[in-house]
Parts: structure tokens; sequence; C-alpha cells
């Protein structure tokens, strides 16, 4: 008989972990952790959950459970938390990150919003062996991690140092920057940490399609767009940022479905400040654009009432392919940011079908601003 396959679950911090691991096993599936810190195990990052492939659909819909009571959380600290703007700036320090900031500051002070500039290092726990074999610790684990963590908090001041120049050359010295440090995996660490801030909008870096895949932070941006509550702004490499002031085209990309809505109210207000102007595009084929002009003139009516005092303009885009006719019209409008509404997925979905917002991440070199519709 084949041997059963171990897969990873979902990756947490320790104790998320364990009482995750507690719930699966409760529910009579056999599950391990791996990465974690034997010594300190309490401040482990970066927990791996792995169970046998056989379970994974049972321990998906326990997990979806889990999961829920965490945004009802977030609702409550809602109701204490101040109304200023905040702007999330996730960082590697690289180039496109610097470009990043440069937006982020410039819309940061149009907002009159303060920016959090994070930096996830990564955490080299121990790799566990799962079930009844032998553990090993190796002890330059803890000086490895010092000098992680040390090499981390030199980079951040030399990017702050960066960041108060370009400051002082915008004029911008009234802005207010934090800075975080966080051990573990970026993007669990972003999502999770976004939770407790709750930013305005998240901003990120990302690079270049043709870049190989090891070396994507591209992949990072897509699942913080995946798990996200709050608007996610991707600012790729290849971008040509020549100030806020010649963001002038917002297009945003309308499926007609009821969380457009929802999206609507949100991009009107986050990029209002910019003065710019919107547009609504839809992508149909030739067989549908009857009905999708009838659909069209019904949102028009939404939007104009609405919102009267912004300009807003409504397109359909005749094409049998979506990202054709979506980066053709891109172009020929010269559009400064694609907006879009991605939903939500289960497990199976996401290593299976990837949203609509993750294949735009890697297809354009236009900044993506995504929401989500069950925010």
């Amino acid at each position: 008989m084949a041997e059963d396959k171990i897969i990873t679950l979902a990756t947490r911090s320790y104790e998320h972990a364990e009482i995750i691991r507690s719930l699966l096993e409760s529910e009579g599936i056999e599950c391990f952790l791996e990465n974690v810190n034997l010594i300190q195990g309490s401040i482990s990052d970066g927990v791996k959950i792995r169970i046998r492939e056989q379970d994974l659909e049972k321990a998906v819909k326990i997990m979806e459970e889990v999961e829920r009571p965490e945004l009802l959380k977030a609702e409550e600290k809602k109701r204490g938390r101040p109304s200023r703007h905040r702007i999330l700036l996730p960082v590697d320090f690289s180039d496109y990150s610097s470009k990043a900031a440069d937006m982020a500051m410039d819309w940061a002070a149009r907002l009159d919003a303060e920016i959090t500039v994070l930096h996830v290092f990564y955490n080299p726990v121990i790799n566990t062996l799962p079930f009844a074999e032998a553990y090993v610790y190796d002890t330059s684990i803890d000086e490895m991690l010092i000098d992680l963590e040390e090499k981390a908090k030199e980079d951040m001041n030399g990017f702050m140092g960066h960041l108060k120049q370009r400051k002082k050359d915008k004029g911008l010295e009234k802005l207010h920057i934090r800075t975080k440090l966080l051990r573990g995996v970026a993007e669990d660490e972003i999502i999770h940490f976004s939770d407790e801030y709750e930013p305005t909008v998240i901003i990120m870096g990302t690079r270049g399609k043709d870049r190989k895949a090891s070396d994507l932070i591209g992949s990072v941006t897509a699942e913080v767009m995946e798990g996200a509550r709050v608007p996610v702004l991707a600012v790729p490499e290849d971008f040509e940022y020549k100030g806020i002031d010649n963001m002038k085209k917002v297009l945003y990309a309308t499926n007609f479905e009821e969380s457009d809505f929802v999206a609507l109210d949100k991009l009107e207000k986050l990029v209002k400040p910019l003065d710019v102007s919107i547009t609504f595009a839809h992508v149909c084929e030739k067989s549908s654009h009857k009905w999708d002009k009838v659909k069209m003139e019904g949102l028009k009516k939404y939007v104009e009432d609405k919102f009267p005092n912004t300009q807003i303009d409504f397109d359909l885009i005749q094409n049998e392919d979506f990202w054709v006719g979506m980066e053709s019209y891109v172009r020929a409008k010269n559009i400064d940011i694609i907006s879009l509404t991605t939903h939500r997925r289960n497990i199976f979905a996401r290593l299976f079908n990837p949203s609509i917002g993750k294949k735009m991440l890697f297809h354009s070199t236009t900044p993506l601003l995504v929401f989500h519709a069950r925010r």
C-alpha cells in the first residue's frame, strides 16, 4: 500500500497553530507541526500545520470555521479606532520598494495619513520531523536569529534614512512614518499585522513578470491580495512613477456584481483626494454586448446619483479575450491605475484557479488596486 502523502494545510504563529492542531485532532485528523523552535516554542513564527492529503477536504472546512472569528474580533476593534487614514507599506529594501514608498508618501500627504513601514525577515526555525522520529536542535540557530534581526534593523535604518531625505525633498516634513519589524513568513505576517493595524490601503512593490519565479516578491503581493481585508495597491517594478500629480486616470474593471458597489464607494473615497477621473469599464464578448449595455446604463445611473461631484466615465470593451481587451484599453486610454474586486476563495480554488487579481499582477506594468468582495 502506498504511503500517505503529507501536505501543509496552513502556516500560522505557534499559538494559532497549536489551537488548530487541537481542533483537528479532536475531529480525528492526525496532525503535526513543522518549523517549531523547541527551545523557544512560544515565540515561533511561520509554523507549518501538516496533515495527510486524504484529510484535506475535512480539514479545510474546520479551518474556515476557525478563521471566521478573527474577522469578528477585527470588527470589534474598529469601534475604538481613530478615524485618521493609515497606509501600510511592506518593504524588502529593494529598488521597487523605494518606488512604492515614493507613491505611498505622496498618497499619504493627500489623504492626511500616517505610514507604517513593515519589514518581515525570515525566521530559520527548526524543521521538525513528524510523529515519533527524533528531534534535533541546532544551537547555532539562536545566533543566526540574532544576526538576522540585527541585519533587519540595520537595513530598516538605512531605508528610513532614504525616506527622510525624500520627505525633505518633497516638502513633507509633517508626514508621520512609523516602522515595524516582524519575524516570520512575509505574506502571513503582513496580513496578520494588517488585521491589527487596519490601514486604509496596503501599498506594495512587486517585481516584473520577466523575473525568475524564485525571485518574485510578486508572489507575496498576490498572497496578501488574497488574504488582506483592506485594499491592496501593487506597484510594478517596471512602472515609471512620475509623481502623484501625473496620476490622472483610474479604471475600475466591473463585472456588474453586488460587490462592485461596495468597492466603488471605497474607491471613490480613496482616490478622490488625488483629483483623478474614474472609468468603469467592462470587457464583454460580442454575443453579450446588448445585455451588458443595459447593465452598464443601470450602473451609470446608480453611480451618478451616488457620486455627483466626481468625474466618472463608463465604457464597454468588446473583446473575446479579457486580458487582450483590458491591456489594449489601458494602453489606448493611458490608464494610470487599474482597480478591480477579487473574491475570497477556498484552498482548493487558490491551488487550481488563480484569481483575476493575481493574473493581472503578472500581466501588467500598471499599478493594480485590488478590493475584496467580503471586506
